[in-house]
């Protein structure tokens, strides 16, 4: 089922504790209708059960909250339908504090016996400052189970549902309560063995969704259905399988940055689904009431999701009375007016690249593919996200990002790739097999086997080392050793002394060079492809140094000899291009706002405008039209070689550029 997505949503927050006076008793329709009228929003989620356990509606199968006295739920739906507003219906599930306390035995354990928390600390008394985002950790198993079933079909038979969305799922990875060792036992089932018991704990959870599916799906079979936390890079197939659509929760702020979603958003569009992508209204996070991030950022984010291919969520949260704060839509406003005049030009479009990044797997997959993409998009090097069962054919090059993954059969396929053309950049330990210490690609060298020191130096030869400099330059995890054969040496490797100990230790830091080089290479070129023997994506994540970055696009260049989209920005700009066959149109989307580290948060502050921005475009249509379709504007082009060149007047925040054919 294709899931009925709309574009401006705001995730309604409203975790209540019992202690609360006068909970809902500041609702009214009209001022709730006036805010999402204000805010430009055509979605909203809103509560049946928060954290705390308690519900909003009148309720047999829950708890009602102790000091509610009307059916917020059923009015706040109503006054959506009347206004056409879409609203899915939030169900707690990993967290229920007082389902916890009432139930201890409904609370996921670890293997000791002791309960799944996270941030809390089950010696603490009631007076203890409690930190934030501390919660115990249920199980969806037994009579836990049983209670959110109930109230699913209570909530699917007395309102009309547009969606449920289901919280906190899939949190620990293995589970030891007492219901889950009877299924274990009753399975055969080795509790000692923490692989079985991490299948048994997926396997709970896909249950679970079965059944929640199965029950809205019965009286509602069009509505939406997501279970939060199962739209990450490692989530498995057949938790993507059971949504109706993907959302992509990132705060950019405090969460990861704001180069986390575009690497999900291109991974997780794999799947064919709706997504859209989630941030807040807050200055930080989840739960800061009178928290506020600037309309600019609000705008910035707003459109950023939409050049991405997603549609946009919002997280707010409520008033225990339920009043809405009118300048918090005053600030989503701002953003989701914009959106209205973009939403079109973006949302649902397909990214149009032949610049392609494999996500593998193993060891640090996530810390490998993320530092990579952050180079990428400081490169303005447009990318999609494969696996290595995918067609690759529509790339000219494909990235290997630095973790190890390779099998026999992914590697007869890359060899294949090489075969019709194309051309392979590998990372570290990328050239290796998964399994065993055999390279499974020709990069031209001779496994030697893992590092001798902890770190490194590489000196760069003229072929990678434009504009850098010349001298070792440290790397902070050193290279797996790969000796030259019959590929070209473009670095070389220069060993420290000595790893820092105790016993043998220079100076404040690492230790310095040796003066010669070592045997085993920094860089290796065979052909198309091309071996960078440090896995630069994790160091630059974790360590951000521009000669890193520079040397990894560097040696993209040299093979990445045709990208569809070329431009001209600072690093913190953005540049995609989508493709939209149906309209006979591409569109290429320009972003500029650098987050600049304010305390622990990304704030967006300054907001200056670049002009006259080259933008080179290589497609295979023929284009009649250049123009800028939020001034109206039609701009003078050239072609060249199959190459559109045309320049950009002005990016101020967000510029789009469409091509008409």
């Amino acid at each position: 089922m294709k899931a009925s997505l709309r574009s401006r949503q705001v995730h309604l927050d409203f975790h209540t504790s019992e202690r609360m006076p006068g909970v809902g008793a500041g609702f009214d329709e009209k001022q709730f209708q006036k805010a999402l009228k204000l805010g430009s929003v055509n979605s909203i989620t809103v509560f049946a059960k928060c954290h705390h356990s308690w519900s909003y509606y009148p309720t047999q199968a829950g708890m009602v909250h102790p000091t509610l006295g009307t059916d917020l739920l059923g009015r706040q739906i109503k006054a959506c339908h009347e206004i056409g507003v879409r609203c899915p219906i939030y169900i707690t599930v990993g967290w229920s504090a007082n389902d916890a306390d009432m139930h201890p035995e409904w609370c996921a354990r670890r293997p000791d016996g002791t309960i799944a928390v996270t941030n809390y600390d089950l010696e603490a008394g009631p007076e203890t400052p409690k930190p934030i985002v501390s919660w115990k950790f249920l199980c969806p198993s037994g009579g836990y189970r049983e209670r959110i079933l109930a109230q699913t079909r209570e909530i699917c038979a007395a309102y009309a549902v547009d969606g449920l969305f289901y919280d906190i799922c899939f949190g620990p990875a293995t589970c030891y309560c007492a219901t889950c060792r009877a299924g274990m036992a009753e399975q055969g089932i080795d509790v000692d063995d923490e692989d079985e018991v991490r299948q048994y704990t997926r396997s709970k959870w896909t249950d679970f969704m079965k059944a929640c599916r199965a029950v809205l799906h019965e009286r509602h079979p069009e509505a939406t259905l997501y279970f939060n936390g199962g739209a990450n890079l490692d989530t498995p197939q057949e938790v993507l399988d059971l949504q109706t659509h993907l959302e992509l929760e990132d705060l950019p702020t405090t969460w990861g940055g704001y180069d986390k979603f575009p690497l999900r958003a291109r991974y997780l569009r794999r799947q064919g689904k709706p997504y859209l992508a989630m941030s807040g209204k807050f200055h930080t996070m989840w739960g800061e009431f009178g928290g506020f991030k600037h309309p600019d950022a609000i705008r910035y984010e707003a459109a950023a999701m939409v050049a991405y291919g997603a549609a946009c969520s919002f997280g707010d949260q409520a008033h225990p009375s339920a009043a809405m704060d009118l300048d918090t839509y005053r600030n989503i406003g701002v953003g989701y007016r914009y959106v209205r005049k973009i939403e079109t030009y973006g949302i649902g479009a397909a990214p149009l690249t032949n610049l392609g990044m494999l996500l593998g797997g193993g060891p640090g997959r996530t810390a490998h593919a993320e530092g990579v993409a952050t180079m990428l998009l400081e490169g303005q090097c447009d990318f999609d996200v494969a696996e290595p069962e995918d067609d690759l054919s529509r790339f000219q090059t494909v990235i290997l990002p630095g973790s190890r993954f390779l099998t026999a059969e992914s590697a007869a396929r890359l060899n294949a790739y090489l075969r019709g053309g194309g051309s392979l950049l590998v990372l570290g330990e990328s050239a290796l097999a998964k399994d065993t210490d055999a390279l499974l690609l020709d990069i031209g060298g001779e496994y030697l086997g893992a590092a001798r020191y902890k770190e490194d130096y590489l000196a760069l030869g003229p072929a990678i080392g434009k504009g850098l400099v010349r001298s070792p330059f440290l790397n902070y995890t050193a290279a797996i050793r790969v000796k030259p054969t019959s590929g070209r040496c473009l670095a070389a490797i220069h060993e420290p002394y000595f790893d820092r100990t105790y016993g043998h230790y220079c100076s404040h830091q690492n230790t310095p060079n040796r003066l010669e080089p070592a045997e085993h290479a920094g860089a290796l070129q065979k052909g198309r492809v091309l071996f960078l023997a440090h896995g630069l994506g994790k160091m630059y994540h974790e360590h951000g140094a521009r000669l890193h970055r520079d040397l990894f696009l560097n040696a993209l260049a040299r093979l990445h000899t045709r990208p569809l989209l070329r431009t001209s920005l600072p690093s913190s700009g953005r540049a995609t291009l989508v493709s939209q066959p149906g309209r006979k149109r591409h569109v290429v989307h320009l972003l500029y706002a650098p987050p600049l580290k304010r305390g622990r948060c990304l704030v967006i502050e300054d907001l200056p405008t670049l002009r006259d921005v080259p933008v080179s475009v290589r497609v295979p249509e023929t284009v009649k039209r250049v123009r800028l379709p939020l001034t109206g504007e039609s701009l003078p082009f050239r072609v060249a070689d199959g190459v559109l060149e045309t320049v950009v007047p002005e990016v101020h925040v967000h510029q789009m550029l469409v091509l008409e054919w």
